[in-house]
């Protein structure tokens, strides 16, 4: 697809199911940072374990690590609240638009896409697909499938009376869907 051929910087979560899986790309060179903030919902669930940050870089010498701690800090026993990893989903945003690239390919889990697009106030969802009738294209705000991809403009803006409690205005995430999913 498109968006594969004109990645810029690649991002998943540090496991190594996210990492291998898009063997697209590996013909490509764009860079390849792994983003803690990308992790499904976090804690109880064994899968929601990554591997310490040794074993990566040695098993994925392409990617970089150095974006994540050495251990897995923030696992716990306990499943991590919808809104925390809303919220951490929302930091990862964040994070992307700070980079250099035009072109980011993110790769993670649908359970944090979910709840990140559509249970946080400071993300909006724009359709701006142009396509079939409307009653062909599925809801924008639908859980993405597996191995689903969905290509979006992301902007922010900082509006006027978000306030996080500390004087900190936090700027809103507007994602302009803009192309029909494709399965990859």
């Amino acid at each position: 697809s498109r968006a594969l051929r004109t990645a810029d910087l690649v991002h998943p979560p540090p496991y190594s199911d996210t990492i291998t899986k898009p063997s697209s790309i590996d013909s490509l060179s764009p860079r390849r940072k792994c983003i803690e903030d990308f992790r499904e919902i976090n804690g109880k669930l064994l899968n929601a374990k990554r591997r310490p940050r040794l074993d990566l870089e040695g098993n994925f010498p392409h990617w970089c690590f150095k974006q994540i701690p050495e251990h897995d800090e923030s696992w716990t026993d306990e499943l991590e609240s919808i809104d925390d990893c809303s919220e951490r989903g929302y930091r990862g945003l964040l994070w992307t638009l700070q980079q250099r690239e035009d072109n980011v390919l993110v790769v993670c889990h649908g359970g944090l896409l979910s709840y990140t697009l559509n249970n946080n106030s400071k993300v909006v969802l724009i359709d701006g697909r142009k396509g079939p009738g409307e009653e062909e294209q599925r809801c924008i705000t639908k859980r993405f499938g597996n191995c689903e991809m969905r290509e979006f403009i992301m902007t922010a803006w900082e509006p006027d009376e978000q306030n996080n409690g500390d004087g900190d205005v936090q700027p809103v995430i507007t994602l302009e869907e803009i192309a029909m999913e494709m399965k990859i």
